[in-house]
């Protein structure tokens, strides 16, 4: 499906072409492929807004996150605040930018901390602020 935006044809990702659209947005990024294809699911996920956590406190989710040792908790608050960082930087505006990258790294590393054999979350957690921001710069400017 295309629409028609000042006399140029403009495509519109089907729903179930977004991961591929990622993918294809995402193709020359740095990282592993593993990286990579997670990244990417990132950027799907967000298609609804389930994970949504723009109107929550970060800082009691993080809290909450520790008290229960939580993966699926440390999981979605990092991958939260990826997508915020990478599309919506501006949304992260009740905090600095480091304190959200703070929160974002320890919450990979927690991830990585409960599963170790998931290394992608270390690499996640080490590689956040290149990572978000240069996918962000890829996705809003091509």
């Amino acid at each position: 499906m295309n629409i028609i935006h000042n006399n140029a044809t403009l495509p519109i990702a089907q729903a179930g072409d977004i991961n591929y659209y990622f993918a294809d947005k995402l193709k020359n990024i740095v990282c592993d492929e593993m990286t990579k294809n997670y990244i990417i699911g990132i950027f799907s996920k967000y298609k609804t807004s389930y994970y949504d956590l723009s109107k929550n406190s970060i800082t009691i989710q993080y809290g909450e996150a520790l008290l229960g040792n939580n993966f699926e908790k440390f999981q979605t608050i990092a991958d939260w605040l990826f997508f915020a960082n990478a599309i919506f930087p501006e949304s992260l505006k009740n905090a600095s930018k480091n304190y959200y990258y703070s929160i974002a790294q320890l919450s990979y590393f927690n991830c990585y901390r409960i599963i170790k054999q998931f290394v992608i979350y270390e690499v996640l957690a080490d590689n956040f602020i290149p990572l978000s921001t240069k996918c962000g710069d890829i996705i809003l400017r091509s």
